[in-house]
Formats: C-alpha cells, structure tokens, sequence
C-alpha cells in the first residue's frame, strides 16, 4: 500500500540523523546551506544516482553501486532572482542556472569514494563490500547462478560471487562504465553484454582511467574466442603555456569562469577531463583565440553554448587570464 516500513543509511550521512515514522529525514544543520561552508555527505551526485542496482531472491541480497563525490556549497548572499550579474560565481548562472549557491569556495575534505555494497534490506545492513578506486561505477547484473557483474570507472568489467564478494573473473573494456550489464538466452547459450561508455554528469569533467575509446557492446559467452578491440591510450596533452595575460585578472576571472564553465570543463588543471576536455590541456592557440570558440564557435553544434550576447570581450580576455594562470600555478607545482 505504499506505506513507510523503515529506513537505514546504507553510506555515512551528515544532513539526517534518521527518519521520522513518515519516512522524512530529521535534519541536522548541515542539511541547510548558511553563511559557511557545508560540506554534503552524501553531495548532490548523490549515493545512488543513475548506475541501477539488481536484487537476487536467491541470497536476498540488492548489490548497490554506491559512491561518495565530495563537494562543498555555501549560500550566496548576493543572490538575487534571475540576475546572473548578482550572482557571479555561482555555476553556470549566466547560462540560466539558478541555485542561489557558491560551489567549492573551499576544498572538500571528506574522502571519494567508490562501493559496490551487497545490503540485506530484512537485516538493514551491509553483508559484504568491495572497494573500488573511485566513484561513478556502473550498474549491476545479479544472475541465478549466484554471480554479480559490473563495470567499473576504471575501465574493467568485473564478476563476483553473489554470496560472498569473492572476484572471479575480469577483463579490460577500454574505457570507464557507466551503465549496467544484461543478459540474455540464444539457442541455450547465455550471454552478458555491457555497454560500455564513460559519461555522466560526474564524467564530464573528471575520469579514472588512462584509457578512452569510443562506445562499444561487449558481449560475453563462456568459451568465447572473439579478439577484444585494441585499447587506446588517453592523450591529455600538457599545460597550456604562452598566452599572454594580465595577472590582475585571474580573480575576476574564475568567478566567471565558475558562471559559464566549471560543470562542463571543471577547474583547470585540476580536474583531468572526461567527456570534455580541461581547457589548461589545450593547445596554445585554442586559449589564445578563446573567443573564437564562445562566440558562434565551431562546437555549438555538438551541444556547446553560444556565448554570444551572454559574455563580453573583455570577460573572455578575463576567463582567458584565470585558464593560464591555473595552468601556470599547476606547473609551478
């Protein structure tokens, strides 16, 4: 009938001790943002997001992707509705976002992290557990001969025993996954196939394995004997260098580098790229002619903002003096 039976935390919370008999979370103070720093735990990219889980009647097990993406939020005093002037350095408020929140202002200090947890939801607790390197791994098969497959962020495609986590089996995929397994009966045969693609809102910006190649369908059969594609090395590239700037402008311009940017390229030359590039890894000439690619530019058709009308030419020269001046500080390291 839809009514509330319980709830347990299955990752560490800090908004919520606990669940009222409603089903609602009773809030500590950091589940309202105020004029500090909070740190969310789980953070907006949430515990379980999209990457689905699977649930075996046989050990009455759910196997949950589950993952800690830390990020830090602060409200923005100056916000005002619809004024993106008002509320520079808040993400993408010149592109219409509107959250009213200024966005790692400081540094996260909670630990990433990547799960694939095996929860007794009778029990309300984990049976067992496996550490992957990351977050954003993907979702889960479960099958009636006791195995579990998911890929991972780092590029592998895994089996474990359903009943105790033990891995079995793994193969390279050439690429982070996103996505979970299927599988599937041919003429008595059984397959599992995966599709396997890096992405999402977190892979835009970020990735955890020096492979990339682009979408593939891999399917599995026992006794297989077809040749896997060859994989391919990530080529980032090195720091930018050479373009001139005026060092007063670096400031000014990663608030409006946070207004336009950061959710699609991240922060240069601290996120690594996913989907998308970091711009301190482009070619000198790219940030050089940075207007050349913001204003009608050759990649609006691929899903890029025309910046036309929403930033002026002496803003970019601004976004261009903050992208230089991070790469020059992160070689300076």
């Amino acid at each position: 009938n839809g009514k509330f039976i319980s709830a347990q935390s299955f990752v560490p919370v800090n908004w919520a001790t606990g669940y009222d008999k409603d089903g609602r979370p009773i809030e500590t103070p950091n589940a309202r943002t105020a004029d500090r720093k909070q740190e969310i735990v789980p953070s907006p990219y949430g515990a379980r997001n999209w990457h689905s889980m699977s649930f075996n009647p046989t050990t009455g097990l759910a196997y949950m992707p589950v993952q800690n993406v830390p990020f830090a939020l602060m409200k923005n005093n100056n916000w005002k509705n619809n004024d993106p002037v008002k509320n520079l350095g808040e993400p993408h408020s010149n592109l219409g976002w509107n959250l009213s929140q200024l966005v790692s202002t400081e540094a996260p200090t909670s630990k990433p992290f990547g799960r694939l947890v095996a929860w007794d939801p009778l029990a309300q607790k984990e049976k067992w557990v496996v550490e992957h390197v990351s977050p954003w791994n993907g979702g889960t098969l479960t099958t009636a001969g006791n195995l579990v497959f998911q890929g991972t962020a780092d590029a592998r495609f895994m089996v474990y025993d359903a009943r105790d986590g033990k891995k079995l089996w793994e193969t390279p995929v050439g690429s982070g996954v996103v996505a979970a397994p299927s599988t599937f009966e041919v003429d008595g045969k059984q397959y599992v196939s995966i599709a396997v693609g890096w992405g999402g809102v977190y892979g835009i910006t970020g990735r955890h394995s020096e492979l990339k190649g682009p979408g593939t369908v891999y399917t599995f059969a026992l006794d297989g004997t077809a040749k896997a594609p060859p994989l391919v090395a990530y080529n980032q590239g090195q720091l930018v260098q050479g373009v001139p700037y005026d060092k007063n402008h670096v400031e000014a311009g990663g608030a409006l580098y946070l207004s336009n940017c950061v959710f699609c390229h991240g922060f240069p030359a601290i996120h690594n790229g996913g989907n998308l590039p970091n711009l301190a890894y482009s070619a000198q000439a790219t940030i050089a002619n940075l207007d050349k690619f913001v204003f009608k530019g050759p990649f609006v058709n691929n899903g890029m903002p025309d910046f036309t009308g929403r930033l002026k030419p002496d803003e970019v020269e601004k976004i261009k003096a903050y992208i230089q001046g991070m790469a020059d500080a992160a070689r300076t390291k």
